[in-house]
Parts: C-alpha cells; sequence; structure tokens
C-alpha cells in the first residue's frame, strides 16, 4: 500500500487586525490507502484547522500537504468533508440531500443517481428516500450525511468530530454503522474527535496533539481486533492505549472545565 495522503512539516498561523497566533507547527505524517487515522489533542489545539488544510478550505503558512502525490490545491476532488453536524436541508428529502455533491459539481447523471440509490439501498435507507431528514433518527441521519460523502467517490474522508451532537447509546451504533460502511467502501480517513475511546475503538492510528501550537506528541498504532469496533472497548489492551493518551494529554489540562 503506498500513502495517500502526506503532510510535511505543516504550520498555520492565524491573523487579526491585531496579533498573529500560531494554530499548528512543523506537523508532519502520512496516512496509508484504506488507513483510518484519529487525531486528538486538547481543546483548541488546532484539530479541525488540519482537516481544513487537508481539504484545501486554508493555506498552510509554512509546509505542504500532498494527496496522490500532488498538492490538495489540485486534488480537491478527491476529498470529502463530513463536520460535526449531519446539515441536511429539512426542504429536500434524503436522496436529493444525498445527491447534493453532484448537484453543486454540476455532475449529476444518471449513473450518480443510481450510485446514491444503490448506497442507501445497502445501507439500509431506501425506504426513506422520499423522507424529510427530520422523519429520520439521528442515527439514520449520520448514515445519510455519510452515504452523501460517498456518492461523490472520494479517495480520503475528513470526519470531524461527527458524533458528538448523539447521545451515548446512539453515538456507539452509528460509531459502529460508520466505521462498518467505510471498511466496506475501502475508504481512507483522518477522523477528529475529542473522544479517546472513539478514536482507539476505531482507528488504526491515533495522534496525539499537544496544546496550540499543535505538534505532534505521540503516535500509536491501535493492535486490536479491527472487527470488534466499537467493542473493542471490551478487548484487555484497550484501557492501556485509554492511558497512555489520557497521560499525554492531561499534564496540562488539569483544573480545566
Amino acid at each position: 500500500m503506498s500513502a495517500l495522503l502526506e503532510v510535511r512539516k505543516l504550520s498555520y498561523i492565524y491573523h487579526s487586525p491585531d496579533a498573529e497566533t500560531q494554530a499548528i507547527s512543523e506537523v508532519s505524517f502520512g496516512i496509508e490507502r484504506e488507513e483510518f487515522v484519529a487525531i486528538v489533542g486538547p481543546s483548541g489545539c488546532g484539530k479541525t484547522t488540519i482537516l481544513s488544510l487537508i481539504a484545501g478550505i486554508l493555506e498552510p503558512s509554512s509546509g505542504e500537504i500532498l494527496l496522490d502525490g500532488k498538492p490538495v490545491k489540485e486534488a480537491a476532488g478527491l476529498t470529502a468533508f463530513m463536520p460535526q453536524r449531519d446539515q441536511l436541508f429539512e426542504w429536500r428529502n434524503i436522496l436529493r440531500n444525498v445527491l447534493l455533491g453532484p448537484e453543486i459539481r454540476r455532475q449529476k447523471t444518471p449513473e450518480n443517481v443510481k450510485f446514491a440509490r444503490s448506497l442507501l439501498k445497502k445501507y439500509g435507507l431506501s425506504d426513506f428516500e422520499k423522507k424529510r431528514p427530520s422523519e429520520l433518527s439521528g442515527g439514520m441521519r449520520q448514515r445519510a450525511a455519510l452515504i452523501r460523502t460517498l456518492v461523490t467517490s472520494p479517495e480520503l474522508l475528513l470526519l470531524d468530530e461527527p458524533f458528538s451532537a448523539l447521545d451515548f447509546q446512539t453515538r456507539l451504533t452509528v460509531c459502529d454503522d460508520v466505521y462498518r460502511i467505510i471498511r466496506e467502501e475501502k475508504k481512507t480517513v483522518v477522523f477528529v474527535t475529542h473522544d479517546i475511546a472513539e478514536a482507539i475503538s476505531m482507528a488504526d492510528r491515533v495522534i496525539v496533539l499537544t496544546e496550540r501550537p499543535a505538534r505532534i506528541k505521540n503516535i500509536y498504532t491501535i493492535d486490536l481486533d479491527k472487527s470488534l469496533s466499537p467493542l473493542r472497548r471490551r478487548e484487555l489492551g484497550f484501557a492501556d492505549y485509554f492511558k497512555r493518551i489520557w497521560s499525554d494529554l492531561e499534564v496540562k489540562n488539569v483544573g480545566r472545565t
């Protein structure tokens, strides 16, 4: 397997009329094809900024990002971004929500519509094509949002805390659904989360960032049974990973709210 994503000495500075704030400093990592990598770190350390840079939404202050060997600006069609909220539009039914990407790109074809319907059927939403988002459960909405990102056939999925708005029980179920879909579709993923257990449960590797300006403190390869997510938490090694990652994060966070 060859690296799909290469991040090399990435730095980013936010500019305002009064000051400059360095968000990221000299961050480097690579991600192989079909690998699932989670990024964790203190609040405000720059996790979502890294996703925005990979997506080409922001320009690096220094360093480079290569996607399939090309600068991200030249490979923008290879990425898809799944934000914290599902952002389904209530005035569009589920099928039309799923087809939003091809419509925006003016690539809505009979083949794309057929592909969208096949994904909805494959993942249990074919009976809800004509329903409005408010008629679906939270978990079903997240499945629809993920299918929307898959319809454009991206190589790399960027997930920004996509389960944060869900209650704990629904979150576990949806985590399992999303994990299964991503593995079945053989996608490469960069996943930002505040939830250490979630990161360990889903990821092949977990990148731990420092406080701002974010640097890489540790990278953990998760050697647990990948067929069990999110039930990997029951494996004996799970607690050890959790303690080590928490130890990386807790030093400067004592007393925070």
